[in-house]
């Protein structure tokens, strides 16, 4: 029996976005990767299997809010770093990063933050995933207050470790790519489903490997 359960969780860890995070990724054309620098499974640096910081537009907060950094892991089975917000109550979808954005409002009005598709949430471990937004994610933020917000998004890195409770993010930059483009502008205003969210997975691995929309990602993208 005990044999039978390590087979079972072997299996189950293997189905996440990525392996361990160490060299058991995937090759190009049969040898082995650089280390996760190679540019034919990496459309930019910090996607793919690149593990260089990424590069986009800088994002910034609106005056009167910040953010705690780092920023910390969110669990939806025990949300007790995150004000005990369950799944209901969190933003963006997506399954496999999941970070608490905790926010602080100093003015004395409600601020509304807009996270434009295409941020990056860096892993400040460069053996762990990052993320990626999809859709636009606005957040209230009440006055003269901490508040925090739990957060799904996207792997970008399918090579990397998946988010533990014990990893840490940062705000990055948002990714101007064309193909990352067309993608967020299918699924602007649709409601995703987490089934959905699984086939936008795999299309976003495609993406961020450098393999460009094909017709079959854009026609998954087109009928949700």
């Amino acid at each position: 029996m005990a044999k039978r359960m390590g087979v079972v969780l072997a299996v189950a860890l293997l189905a996440a976005c990525s392996d361990d995070g160490e060299g058991g990724g995937k090759t190009d054309g049969g040898t082995s990767t650089d280390g996760g620098t190679n540019a034919t499974k990496s459309l930019a640096p910090g996607l793919g299997f690149s593990r260089e910081a990424p590069l986009g537009q800088a994002f910034t907060l609106p005056a009167g809010l910040t953010l705690e950094n780092p920023i910390v892991a969110y669990s939806p089975e025990n949300p007790v770093d995150c004000d005990d917000k369950y799944s209901d109550e969190a933003k963006g979808t997506g399954e496999e990063v999941r970070v608490c954005l905790i926010f602080n409002n100093t003015t004395n009005a409600p601020i509304t933050v807009t996270l434009p598709p295409g941020l990056i949430l860096v892993s400040t471990n460069d053996d762990v995933q990052n993320g990626i937004i999809v859709q636009t994610v606005s957040i209230v933020v009440p006055p003269g207050e901490r508040y925090f917000a739990p957060m799904f998004a996207y792997c970008v890195n399918e090579n990397r470790s998946t988010t533990g409770n014990d990893d840490r993010y940062e705000l990055g930059p948002t990714v101007q790519h064309k193909d990352f483009q067309d993608m967020f502008s299918l699924l602007a205003g649709k409601d995703i489903s987490k089934e959905e969210a699984a086939r936008i997975q795999s299309v976003v691995d495609h993406v961020a490997q450098g393999e460009g929309l094909s017709a079959a990602d854009r026609a998954t993208l087109q009928g949700m």
